[in-house]
């Protein structure tokens, strides 16, 4: 049986007459992380905006989990909530996913709209929230945070429906040096415990650590999968006292320095 969760077949796709995507073939398995890299507008946001289904290609196939994704199957409701609990997306701005009074509820309405039971509800709010050691922010309003504060918020919304894909778009835009790197360790774990990841990124920090495949848009918007080889000085801060965080960029062999909570306090 094939592990792969989903393929891309000669997609192109345009913004009225901009071609934004052109023949794009891409094939991804459970438990890769995908890093896509090109300069600005060549492609890539738009790419996952289709991946999540906001939009549809002019040309070429889609298929998640064997079954195919368009504008016409995501009329069915009951299949287009079967697909986005599947796959969830930060977005670049995360200003633009909060929208609840406060934090406990914006990460409640994703699994209220799977529409399970108010006790699964509860678990699934208080697991993301551990997670993420954002209790402190469980009843404060979103657009009063730092926007490290809703970057945590934004990926919490998004985990607790447990999608198994989890796409990021510019993860790290806007964050200070130590969110960053917070971040980085994060999505490591993610990594780890073997979930699907697509991430666009100018950073080649995060692209270095999490990559498993590279793939490069052009000006003429097609993608191509390099190999790519890093020669660069892993190097880091972390929080004081030692965190998971911590330890697992110590896994990695990445260099670090530490910090305690009131010089990080900033942007966390």
């Amino acid at each position: 049986m094939s592990d792969t969760i989903l393929q891309l077949k000669d997609i192109c796709y345009a913004y009225d007459d901009h071609i934004a995507l052109r023949y794009i073939n891409l094939e991804i398995r459970k438990g890769e992380t995908i890093i896509l890299e090109g300069a600005n507008g060549s492609g890539k946001s738009t790419l996952l905006k289709l991946i999540n289904g906001l939009v549809f290609a002019n040309e070429g196939s889609y298929l998640f989990e064997g079954r195919e994704i368009s504008e016409e199957s995501l009329k069915n409701n009951k299949f287009a909530k079967w697909f986005h609990q599947k796959i969830g997306f930060v977005f670049q701005n995360s200003d633009v996913q909060l929208f609840c009074s406060n934090v406990e509820e914006e990460i409640a309405f994703g699994p209220l709209q799977m529409g399970l039971e108010e006790e699964q509800i509860k678990q699934r709010v208080d697991d993301v929230i551990r997670l993420l050691d954002i209790d402190k922010l469980r009843d404060r309003a979103p657009y009063h945070l730092s926007g490290g504060e809703k970057k945590k918020v934004a990926i919490a919304c998004i985990l607790s429906m447990n999608p198994e894909i989890l796409v990021l778009d510019e993860p790290l835009a806007g964050l200070d040096r130590p969110t960053q790197e917070w971040l980085i360790a994060f999505l490591l774990k993610l990594k780890k415990a073997g979930k699907t990841m697509i991430i666009a990124t100018h950073n080649e920090e995060l692209a270095e650590h999490l990559a498993d495949r590279h793939i490069f848009f052009n000006e003429e918007h097609e993608a191509e999968e390099l190999q790519v080889f890093y020669h660069t000085h892993r190097h880091c801060h972390v929080l004081h006292p030692k965190s998971e965080e911590e330890e697992m960029l110590v896994e990695e062999g990445i260099e670090h320095h530490t910090h305690t909570k009131e010089e990080l306090s900033g942007d966390l």
